[in-house]
């Protein structure tokens, strides 16, 4: 009989709390939220991209390889020549295989005297350092593929018309040179346009967005609505 009682007394316990409710947080909190976690998130996503994590370089290399060659002959592979002007002007063997591997499917060969040079031309006289112009180029390589008067500049002129600095608007491309794959109108206008409509100032626009330029590049609808 004992045993039988000691189960009745476990099956007519006090009965569990009920799980706690989670309220959403108000818009202004999820963004100062967001901006306090973007910088390490993105450096993560760089981390798995690259494979440049605290195994050292070894990982980097293995992530790094591919596509650095353009032509195959009987011996060995030759470097395109926009490889070796990128080699030639002070980029390391790594940074160029990081370049070619993030081109895209094709083949690393953009016209050196018409894409390459004009676009690191470019890029210094927006105020970036060598070092600048490099990390730019090796986490973004499509620039390449890019019409500076086209999409480039526009998304310039766009950001200073913003409120932004041109040393703002140097670190803006540094940290998030994917920004120049983003529409004005489709992307960047309406992300702003989200953060006037919760409250921030157009004075605060321009912090927010010198700070966390990568907010620009997310889904209004998936990430912050």
């Amino acid at each position: 009989a004992v045993p039988t009682m000691r189960r009745r007394t476990r099956r007519g316990g006090p009965l569990a709390p009920p799980p706690p409710v989670l309220l959403p947080l108000p818009l202004p909190l999820r963004l100062m939220l967001l901006l306090f976690v973007a910088a390490p998130v993105t450096q993560c996503r760089s981390w798995l991209m690259t494979g440049r994590d605290l195994r050292g370089p070894l990982v980097a290399g293995l992530a790094c390889r591919p596509r650095l060659a353009l032509q195959s002959s009987s011996s060995e592979a030759a470097l395109s020549p926009a490889a070796e002007h990128l080699l030639s002007i002070g980029f390391s063997e790594g940074q160029v295989r990081q370049v070619a591997s993030r081109f895209g499917k094709r083949a690393f060969n953009p016209d050196v005297e018409r894409s390459v040079k004009p676009v690191l031309k470019w890029l210094s006289s927006l105020g970036l350092s060598n070092l600048k112009v490099q990390k730019v180029v090796s986490s973004h390589s499509k620039i390449f593929r890019s019409r500076l008067d086209e999409y480039c500049r526009p998304i310039v002129q766009w950001l200073a018309a913003v409120g932004l600095g041109d040393d703002q608007i140097a670190k803006v491309i540094t940290k998030f040179p994917q920004l120049f794959c983003c529409s004005i109108e489709g992307k960047l206008k309406p992300t702003v346009q989200w953060l006037l409509d919760i409250g921030i100032d157009e004075a605060q626009v321009a912090k927010v967005v010198a700070t966390c330029p990568s907010l620009l590049g997310y889904s209004l609808e998936g990430k912050l609505k």
